[in-house]
C-alpha cells in the first residue's frame, strides 16, 4: 500500500491522526496510539506510520518523550511551535534577528519583574537562581540550558503581565535550539560558563531591591554578552540581513 502511494503515504498518516485530533479522540496530554497499533489499524509499515507522525512533531502538535511515547501538545504549544517553525522556513539567519527581539523582550521584563514582584515571585526566582548556579556548576548542557529557561520563565511571570510569560513560553522551543547553539563549544571554558552565572546572580538581586534600571541593564547586558561572545555576531548584524533580504 505505501508502495503505491509513494510519499502520500506519511501525509495520509499525517491527515488521520488530525483528524482523530479534531474530534476529539486523542485529547491534550493524551498518548497517541503506537506506531505498532496504527500500523495494525491502517495497513501501513511502521516507517511510514513513524514518518507521518514526524510530520505533526515538525509542526508542533506532538510531542516524542523517550521511553513514554508521543503525547498530544495543549493549543498554546501548538500555535507557539507552529510560529516559530514557519519563521525558521522564511528566515534562515533567524538567529540575529532573534537576540535583538529577546533583548527588548527580556530588558523589559526584568524592569517590570522588579516593580511588581510578590513575595511568592521572589522565593521562585531565589529558588531559580540557586538552581542555574548548581547548573552552571555541572557539565550537564541539558541541564544547564533548563535551569536557564527556567529562570528567564520565572521573570516574565513575575512582570504579572500574562503576555510575558506567553511569548516566553512560545519561544521556548526556539530559545532551546539557539541556547544549545550558543554553548556548543564552551563546555569547558569555565571563565566564560562563570560569567553567564555571575550575570544570572546580579539580574535577580537587582530585581529583588526593585532596582528596574538595573535590572533592565543587566538583562540587556547579558543579551549583548550572548550575542558577542557566545554567537560571535557583530553590531548591527540584524540590520544588515534585514538589508540584504530587502535586496533580494
Amino acid at each position: 500500500m505505501e508502495l503505491s502511494e509513494g510519499r502520500s503515504g506519511p501525509q495520509t498518516v499525517a491527515n488521520r491522526l488530525e483528524r482523530a485530533i479534531q474530534k476529539g479522540e486523542i485529547r491534550p496530554g493524551e498518548a497517541v496510539p503506537s506506531e505498532r497499533e496504527l500500523a495494525a489499524q491502517w495497513g501501513y509499515s511502521r516507517p511510514i506510520i513513524r514518518e507521518g507522525i514526524s510530520m505533526l512533531v515538525a509542526k508542533g502538535i506532538l510531542t516524542r518523550r523517550h521511553g513514554r511515547g508521543t503525547f498530544l501538545n495543549d493549543i498554546s504549544q501548538q500555535v507557539g511551535s507552529s510560529i516559530w517553525a514557519d519563521l525558521s522556513r522564511r528566515h534562515p539567519d533567524l538567529q540575529a534577528h532573534l537576540l535583538e527581539f529577546r533583548h527588548m523582550l527580556e530588558r523589559r521584563s526584568a524592569e517590570l519583574a522588579a516593580e511588581r514582584h510578590d513575595a511568592r515571585d521572589r522565593q521562585r526566582l531565589q529558588d531559580a537562581e540557586a538552581a542555574v548556579h548548581l547548573a552552571f556548576s555541572a557539565r550537564d548542557r541539558q541541564q544547564r540550558m533548563r535551569a536557564d529557561l527556567a529562570l528567564h520563565h520565572s521573570i516574565a511571570d513575575a512582570t504579572h503581565n500574562p503576555v510575558y510569560g506567553y511569548l516566553m513560553r512560545s519561544m521556548h522551543k526556539m530559545l532551546h535550539e539557539h541556547m544549545e547553539l550558543s554553548l556548543i563549544g564552551h563546555d569547558d571554558d569555565a571563565e566564560l560558563l562563570g560569567q553567564v552565572q555571575r550575570q544570572h546572580r546580579l539580574l535577580v538581586q537587582a530585581i529583588l531591591a526593585r532596582d528596574a534600571e538595573a535590572a533592565g541593564q543587566i538583562a540587556a547586558g547579558h543579551i549583548e554578552f550572548i550575542r558577542v561572545r557566545l554567537n560571535h555576531l557583530g553590531p548591527g548584524t540584524a540590520a544588515r540581513q534585514r538589508q540584504k533580504t530587502d535586496r533580494s
